[in-house]
């Protein structure tokens, strides 16, 4: 069979599918496919090396289809260098990408290129899609937003990867996958195609969702998918949106608002804010008996307060060593407060108001162990409590950190009142 390579009207549509131990969905994702009634698709499956029944359908599949159906099974990277090879190997003006338990909407392909062909200013088109389940049975519609730009992807993705389809030059232009992702590699894309291009929708429902129990969706999303969310955000825009930090701060308030709000740092709720440039504190959160801070101010807020929760373990530890823990702090050099705490969790507040620059902070603990010694462990470092959080804060960082603290439930439509972003 030799494979038409389309005209101006009517484009080859290359539909690339990455696969890896998929053998019991992807006969059904073939065939979703190569079933289309639209005469122009080529269909390239890039599979990691599956150890199933996987390769022994695609052979079957290639005896059957020829020309419009190629393949590759062989160790890779992941799903993201999967689909980079599979991108790189169509010979489309058309792209499609559907995974290897997902399947296509009869007239999906015919669809989509209607719209592109009607549409030249658009980038790439999607569609309506809804969830299945293992059996490809209907569950619930996805939650499809008709109106998406660069603006509403900052805030939410509401586009189903399968029922996307994208212009090849477009992909050469914003590409390619981003392969240090392994969960949201789809919404960056639409993020870097969305800053140039306009995304058309098409009001019909165009692809199937497959989930399942080992589905990404399923068994990832807190654990790799929402961080990786977060740094995409955070690359494309420079900021994240209210609607993934609540999210976040919901999976973590248990870690106490000092550790959150270290994180909301490096997520730029407010902008830059004043920085935690230098530290001795270990990346376990033991700190030495002479803790010693650096902390600039760059931006044009002023600095509140340093903000600190750590645990006096020393007591749990070795009854021997039982006692108060007496914490002296020096700002600058000059002695500032000295604390002291029983044995557990504390939290310490210390100002550091005005527009300086910068400010050093030594907190000197009158108690250190060292594990090796006390036999706990072959740790020979010297140490003296541990800390989960040591945050400076400016004004409305502040505020943030003093509802989680009293009231975390309502965090999420105060950052929501305070935010406001312009695109």
């Amino acid at each position: 069979m030799i494979l038409v390579e389309g005209t101006s009207d009517r484009p080859l549509v290359s539909v690339v599918t990455p696969s890896y131990q998929q053998g019991a969905f992807i006969r059904e994702t073939i065939e979703s496919v190569l079933s289309q009634d639209y005469p122009f698709v080529e269909m390239i499956v890039v599979d990691g090396g599956s150890k199933d029944n996987t390769v022994s359908i695609l052979q079957k599949t290639a005896e059957k289809y020829g020309n419009r159906f190629r393949y590759v099974s062989e160790k890779d990277k992941g799903q993201s260098n999967a689909l980079n090879k599979g991108f790189a190997m169509a010979r489309g003006q058309v792209i499609g990408w559907l995974n290897s338990d997902d399947t296509y909407e009869p007239k999906a392909i015919s669809r989509a290129v209607a719209a592109l062909t009607k549409h030249p200013e658009y980038g790439a088109v999607y569609g309506r899609a809804d969830y299945t389940d293992k059996n490809n049975k209907h569950l619930r519609p996805y939650p499809v937003d008709s109106r998406i730009d660069r603006g509403r992807l900052f805030d939410v993705c509401t586009i189903c990867q399968p029922a996307v389809f994208m212009r090849k030059s477009v992909l050469d232009q914003v590409g390619p996958i981003d392969e240090s992702l392994h969960f949201c590699m789809d919404y960056d894309l639409w993020m870097r195609i969305a800053a140039r291009y306009r995304l058309g929708f098409i009001n019909e429902l165009l692809a199937h969702s497959r989930l399942h129990e080992s589905s990404k969706s399923m068994t990832q999303y807190f654990t790799v998918g929402l961080p990786e969310i977060i740094r995409t955000s955070l690359k494309n825009y420079g900021w994240v949106s209210s609607h993934w930090l609540i999210q976040y701060i919901a999976r973590h308030l248990p870690e106490g608002p000092a550790w959150l709000m270290e994180r909301m740092k490096q997520f730029r709720v407010f902008g830059r804010g004043p920085q935690m440039k230098a530290s001795n504190r270990y990346e376990d959160g033991w700190v030495p008996p002479v803790w010693k801070m650096e902390i600039r101010n760059d931006s044009e807020s002023e600095v509140e307060a340093l903000y600190i929760e750590g645990n006096h373990h020393l007591p749990k530890l070795s009854r021997k060593h039982a006692g108060r823990l007496i914490l002296t702090v020096l700002v600058n050099g000059v002695p500032y407060k000295t604390y002291k705490f029983g044995e557990g969790p504390f939290s310490l507040k210390i100002p550091l108001r005005g527009n300086a620059s910068s400010y050093v902070v030594d907190i000197r603990s009158n108690v250190s162990f060292t594990p090796s010694r006390m036999k706990l462990n072959g740790d020979d470092r010297l140490l003296s409590f541990k800390v989960s959080g040591a945050v400076p804060l400016s004004p409305i960082e502040a505020r943030m950190y003093k509802i989680l603290e009293e009231e975390p439930a309502a965090v999420g439509e105060w950052l929501v009142k305070r935010r406001k972003f312009k695109w």
